[in-house]
């Protein structure tokens, strides 16, 4: 007996939050962007504009979110 077999999971790519940060409650931001005690420290950078692209880049985990849609395919022989 041949059996063949696909599996897909997370079907419809939807992007599923697995966890958040405290502070804001969203998976992408920590709030240390906006938080007015730190703009001394974001402004005193060489580039801030580049400074707060590679932050925002640092911090949105990917571990904050499931895993995209995946396909297993596979074949199961029994004799």
């Amino acid at each position: 007996v041949l059996n063949v077999y696909l599996q897909v999971f997370n079907l419809l790519n939807s992007l599923n939050i697995r966890s958040v940060y405290r502070y804001t409650g969203t998976p992408d931001d920590d709030g240390f962007l906006t938080a007015p005690q730190y703009q001394s420290v974001i402004s005193s950078q060489y580039d801030e504009q580049s400074f707060r692209e590679q932050y925002s880049m640092k911090i949105n985990n990917p571990s904050n979110y499931n895993l995209p849609r995946r396909a297993r395919i596979g074949a199961l022989l029994i004799f």
